[in-house]
């Protein structure tokens, strides 16, 4: 072999060996593209909360955690549940993904296989128990498959919620004595009669109430049902016919007096228009409400109503916060999440997010005389059942469920049929895509 010959082959050798460099620090998981959770960046990835004030809680995380006080955290809140979901699974197959994100207690999702575990040196299981409402011990915390007597969490909850009733004190003259379904009908009859021109409670079809899913799912947990794929016929039945008498045009709600504006306003629309006399939303609503503007002695709220005066249950919102398996900031992810578990900081976060009820005992005992806003004599306890256990209802596919659902309360008939083939097919769908078994057979 000449000298040129010898020269050439030795630079193809080193060509060949930046480009299987090059090639593998690309792929490397050490090396990922910018803008990853391993690019020196901690991502956060919330819902439907404010980003600058959960960069305030951030803050405070960094002063009590000074090694991370140089860190970058960048917060991203997404205001639609789909669009989130859609998002978090992309960003995941891109290898795009936050390192803490959160996920709703509704919700069946194939995302939970992505959790981190929390080190129960970092969050005691134990402690956790003692200190948080039951239904979080219940949800939250799981057992080692391989070693059932060691427990640990996989998610921590900073704030709940739950639907109450908001009303206008000029047509609802005793609001807090009215504690179930029943009082609730006669009163409807009185204002109907009163009023004629006014809608007592704001009910109607799917398209125009704001809550229709969530006031559904619920009537199911004031029911006895915990989860869709358990709700029985007859529970359906119950909870879909005495809905519908709300909306009905021979009922005594007087739907039909707005029929014509329903396509054109929401429900909050034609209760701060004073045309509806009350509705049922979340407390962080009363924030809407006040944008829009209302008569503070006028507006007034309860717990969401019983179905009898017998033992109750009451049917809870949240979002959990997780760690991402992947992250390559594990020891900042577990700090944070020790961070989020202690009794000051969870107040502090209700502090900064104050239409959330916190799942921590102490906390939510020492709230319930504070105002959710202070341009309102509304307080916590006024939405509090204090005899009523909280149950998380799990809907399976919360898109699925929350979509057709709108379909079926606009149904003058066939209610119970369209509802059965609701569940079937949402179970189906919830399976195949947490399983990834038979994904070739219909969903019919």
């Amino acid at each position: 072999m000449n000298k040129n010959k010898i020269i050439f082959a030795v630079l193809g050798v080193i060509l060949l060996w930046l480009i299987a460099y090059l090639l593998s620090n690309l792929s490397s998981p050490s090396n990922p593209a910018a803008g990853t959770s391993g690019s020196g960046e901690f991502h956060i990835w919330i819902l439907n909360d404010d980003t600058a004030k959960f960069q305030e809680y951030i803050t405070q995380f960094k002063e009590m955690y000074p090694s991370y006080k140089n860190k970058t955290v960048v917060v991203e809140s997404f205001s639609n549940e789909k669009t989130y979901q859609n998002s978090l699974s992309s960003a995941i197959f891109l290898g795009q993904w936050p390192d803490v994100f959160v996920l709703n207690n509704s919700e069946t999702s194939p995302l939970e296989n992505q959790i981190l575990g929390i080190d129960p040196a970092k969050v005691s299981p134990n402690d956790f128990r003692l200190r948080f409402k039951p239904i979080f011990g219940n949800d939250l915390i799981i057992s080692d498959s391989s070693d059932e007597t060691v427990e640990f969490l996989k998610w921590i909850p900073l704030g709940y919620e739950a639907l109450w009733v908001f009303y206008n004190r000029k047509y609802f003259l005793r609001p807090s004595e009215m504690r179930t379904w029943t009082d609730f009908a006669k009163e409807i009859t009185s204002i109907a009669n009163k009023y004629s021109n006014i809608v007592p409670l704001a009910l109607w079809n799917g398209w125009g109430v704001t809550r229709a899913a969530e006031v559904i799912q619920a009537l199911f947990v004031a029911e006895g049902a915990n989860a869709l794929v358990t709700t029985s016929d007859n529970q359906a039945r119950q909870v879909l016919a005495m809905y519908s008498e709300f909306w009905r045009t021979s009922g005594n709600n007087a739907y039909n007096k707005l029929s014509t504006d329903l396509y054109s306003q929401k429900d909050i629309d034609l209760f701060t228009q004073w045309d509806v006399a009350a509705m049922v939303w979340y407390p962080r609503d009363l924030f809407t409400i006040d944008k829009i503007g209302y008569q503070k002695s006028f507006l007034f709220a309860t717990p969401f109503p019983r179905f009898t005066w017998n033992e109750a249950s009451v049917s809870v919102d949240y979002n959990y916060f997780v760690i991402n398996k992947d992250t390559f900031h594990r020891d900042m992810a577990l700090d944070m999440m020790q961070f989020m578990s202690t009794q000051q900081w969870q107040e502090e976060f209700i502090s900064l997010y104050p239409y959330y009820l916190s799942p921590e005992l102490s906390v939510e005992e020492e709230m319930l005389e504070k105002k959710i806003h202070p341009n309102y004599n509304i307080v916590y306890k006024n939405f509090v059942d204090e005899d009523a256990f909280l149950v998380s209802y799990d809907v399976g596919s919360k898109d699925i469920f929350d979509t057709q659902l709108e379909y079926i309360l606009n149904m003058e008939s066939w209610q119970e049929e369209s509802f059965s083939e609701l569940k079937t097919f949402t179970i189906c769908s919830t399976t195949k895509h947490s399983t990834l078994l038979n994904l070739s057979s219909p969903c019919n």
